[in-house]
Parts: C-alpha cells; sequence; structure tokens
C-alpha cells in the first residue's frame, strides 16, 4: 500500500495502481468502525465524474457494509452535496469519491465523520493494520439530495433583474446542477461542458489555471454576459470572469463576499497563507478580525468552526460561506451570492473588481519535486534561507515580507510539488522578492531544475 495517498486534507492517488480494490474496502472498514463508535450506523456517499468512480464506489460500499455500516448513495454529485447532506439529513458522515484537480487517472477520498473533516494522515496506521475484507452483502441506499438542496437556495438568494451569466464546469460533477440552480433562481444562463465526462475532453477541470478559463472568456464576450463562472472537476471550488472576459483573483472574490458579509454580521474572516496582503487590510478596516490559516480545506473548516467565522476562503478558489449557510467550500451557492451580489449593483463586475486597490502578483507557481522530499526540502529552506530585514510567518511552509512585498513557497499536501506565490505594490518590488527567492533557491538547492509551471 502507498503511504503517500494519505494526505493532509484526504486520500489521493492513482486509480489503478494505488487505489486498489482491497485498499479502498479497508479504508471503507475503518471509517465504518470509527462511525459506530459516535452512535451512527450509516454514511453518505457520492462520486465526481472520473472513470474510475463506479469501481472505487463499489469496493467502497464493500468496506463499509462489512463494518455493519449503510451507505446512503447519492450517486454523482458534486463534493458540496456530500457535505450539504451530512449537514441536513440523517447522518453527519460521508465520503466524496474524487480526485478534485488532479490529473485524470486519479482519484480519492474526501471525508466527514461526525461533522468534522478528517485526515488521510490520521488514518494511515489504522488502515495499514487492517486485515483483508471479505465480499459480503452490500447494504446501501439511493438517496436523492438535489431538491433540498436547489429548494434552500432559492430561499437565500432571490434576483431583482435580468442577468446573464455563463457557467462553465469543465465537464466536472458541478455542470448539470449548476445549470439547473441558475436557471431555477432565474439567471439566464448558458452553460458550457456541462456534461460529465471524465476524459475532461474540453480542458482539465482547474479554474486556478488561466489556460483553462480561455474557452469561457470567450463565451462571455460573445453573448455579452455580465458574469462567467467556471468549477473544478467537484464542484469546490470557483473562478470568475467579469464582463469585460478578464479573470478574477480569488483574493478579490473573498473581498467582495467579506464587504456582503461583514454588513450583516461582525467576526473573524479566514483565509489562507496564499492570500494578498490587501485582504486583511481589508477585513480589518470594514471591522472584521483577520485570521490567516494554513492552506487546505480541511485547515479552513477546523478554524471557521473554531473561531465561528462569517466566512474562509483559499486563493485556490475555495471558499466557506458561514452565515446563514454551513462553513464548507460550495463553488455553485458561492457563485451564486457573488451573482446576486453584483447584480443588486448599479456598476458592471469589472467595475466593482476595479475599485480594489491594485497590486503585481503572481498566480499559484509550481515547481514539480518528489512527495518523498517537498517537505524536507521546506524544512531545509527554512533553516538555510537569508531573507535580510524581513518578517516570517512560517504557519504553512515560510511566507517572507519585505516592504510591501511577500514570496511565499510551502509544499503542496495534494501533489509532488512545490508551492510559490509573490506579490507587492510595484513590479520593481515584485521582481526583487522573486529575485531573492531565486537567490535562495539556487544556493540551497543547486542541481534543482527551476521550471515553475
Amino acid at each position: 500500500m502507498n503511504k503517500n495517498i494519505f494526505r493532509a486534507y484526504d486520500i489521493r492517488g492513482n486509480a489503478l495502481t494505488d487505489l486498489d480494490d482491497q485498499t479502498i474496502r479497508k479504508i471503507g472498514f475503518v471509517l465504518g468502525q470509527r462511525i459506530l463508535k459516535t452512535g451512527e450506523d450509516s454514511v453518505y456517499i457520492g462520486h465526481d465524474s472520473r472513470l474510475s468512480a463506479a469501481s472505487l464506489q463499489n469496493s467502497l460500499i464493500k468496506g463499509f457494509s462489512a463494518s455493519g455500516v449503510k451507505a446512503l448513495v447519492l450517486g454523482l454529485v458534486p463534493t458540496p452535496l456530500v457535505y450539504y447532506a451530512t449537514k441536513t439529513g440523517s447522518t453527519p458522515n460521508g465520503v466524496m469519491i474524487t480526485g478534485s484537480h488532479n490529473p485524470k487517472d486519479d482519484n480519492g477520498l474526501k471525508i466527514v465523520l461526525n461533522d468534522s473533516a478528517v485526515s488521510g494522515l490520521e488514518l494511515f496506521e489504522e488502515v495499514a493494520d487492517q486485515d483483508l475484507i471479505p465480499d459480503v452483502s452490500e447494504n446501501f441506499e439511493k438517496v436523492e439530495i438535489i431538491p433540498n438542496y436547489l429548494k434552500e437556495i432559492k430561499e437565500k438568494i432571490n434576483l431583482n433583474k435580468n442577468f446573464k451569466v455563463i457557467l462553465d464546469a469543465g465537464n466536472g460533477a458541478a455542470g448539470e446542477i449548476a445549470d439547473l440552480i441558475f436557471n431555477t433562481l432565474g439567471f439566464k444562463t448558458i452553460s458550457i461542458n456541462k456534461e460529465p465526462d471524465g476524459n475532461f475532453p474540453n480542458h482539465h477541470p482547474d479554474p486556478s489555471k488561466e489556460k483553462n478559463l480561455e474557452e469561457l472568456k470567450i463565451k462571455v464576450k460573445e453573448h455579452n454576459a455580465d458574469l462567467g463562472f467556471a468549477f473544478d472537476g467537484d464542484g469546490d471550488r470557483v473562478g470568475m470572469i467579469t464582463n469585460d472576459g478578464d479573470s478574477v483573483l480569488a483574493d478579490h472574490l473573498i473581498m467582495l463576499l467579506t464587504q456582503h458579509y461583514l454588513k450583516k454580521r461582525s467576526g473573524p474572516i479566514i483565509f489562507d497563507v496564499k492570500c494578498s496582503s490587501q485582504l486583511p487590510a481589508l477585513i480589518n478596516e470594514l471591522g472584521g478580525q483577520a485570521i490567516m490559516e494554513k492552506t487546505g480545506h480541511f485547515n479552513i473548516k477546523k478554524a471557521i468552526k473554531e473561531h465561528n467565522a462569517v466566512l474562509g476562503g483559499e486563493m485556490s478558489g475555495h471558499i466557506f460561506i458561514n452565515h446563514e449557510w454551513y462553513g464548507f467550500d460550495d463553488a455553485i451557492f458561492t457563485a451564486a451570492v457573488l451573482a446576486q451580489i453584483i447584480s443588486d449593483e448599479e456598476s458592471s463586475s469589472s467595475e466593482l473588481i476595479n475599485r480594489f486597490p491594485k497590486t503585481f502578483s503572481t498566480p499559484e507557481l509550481n515547481l514539480e519535486v518528489t512527495d518523498d522530499e517537498k517537505f524536507k526540502m521546506v524544512e531545509k529552506f527554512k533553516s538555510e534561507m537569508s531573507f535580510p530585514n524581513s518578517e516570517l510567518n512560517t504557519i504553512d511552509g515560510v511566507r517572507v515580507t519585505i516592504g510591501s512585498a511577500w514570496g511565499l513557497v510551502r509544499a503542496s499536501n495534494t501533489s509532488p510539488k512545490l508551492v510559490f506565490r509573490f506579490e507587492a505594490e510595484s513590479e520593481e518590488e515584485l521582481q526583487g522578492i522573486k529575485d531573492l527567492f531565486l537567490d535562495n533557491l539556487k544556493r540551497i538547492f543547486p542541481d534543482l531544475e527551476l521550471n515553475f509551471s
């Protein structure tokens, strides 16, 4: 069994070589034992559009059945529908079968037990020690959750004018449900790449990468739309395109939501280490409490619960609304809220975004390394780096601030990569902080090829 599939946020690996039948059965059995200890005896299961979903679901159901836990099968749904079921349904336990934004041959499990996200890391020893799980009679029931989800969103969102939106689900799990919801809410909706297809024939479903937004930008301009939204493969991350056809940083989406929700309730707002320095400045200006946290839906959800936060957000597009909603990352609901916020304004989406202070920044930059080395490399960088006259934040990798500029390096918890981001108030300062990082990388890792993507 490949230990590296047990990750900080979830379980993830190659569907054929890592997530074999017995491994998934064992995981289901171990999770089932944990569920029984809480006094519950059932679990929701959903899956995205990946080609390996049916096989993994079958193995997972067998593992749960062997443990004595009944599977409540939601079918092909976005991850937020599994979370929604655990918040509003008959059991607070759920597993989503998804590879998220990983390559199409990967898959994985996002796990909620007793209303709390479960880290893959904490499961490894239990699963590794588990005996083989025999064939048993499968104990499952198909369950419909979409009508309840749609009904509650309709109660929250009220559209007051004609508003045209283009949706792009990248052939992931969100396409058909997002189209249904936006049409039902009264948006003039055009959906592209709506049909679920695990081959992802049009582009990879990752809205944090600019190349995956090109088709959506063209359609927004072509149809003179007010907004465009892109969803990732399992529908828990969102990207936005303005009426001018420009992509919007997730930092700015969180800022729009911050302005909206702090008018309703004051309180903490959680954001990850990759977010703009302008975000905490805005939160504090509006009377909120800005709290920086480690990257990862697992960490943000935990912090939201701990601080009873108004909302949380990550630079990757995970956004967690916790006022008059449930505090999980839900790209469809977030998109609907953003669309209503903008439709209620006299200004266009591009005008609203352009009001935020302009900074110079990079997107998330990735450097391919190995899973075995990535965390060691970050620790080595931290111990040998040299950044004179700087402020350091080491809650997740290291974030170095010099003047208005900052740079970040951290190990990805989902892929064999180092993750970087840089921001400053001028191009000169931006280049300066990037150069300092490059100098340190070349000195500390002289044999490392610095091919960023």
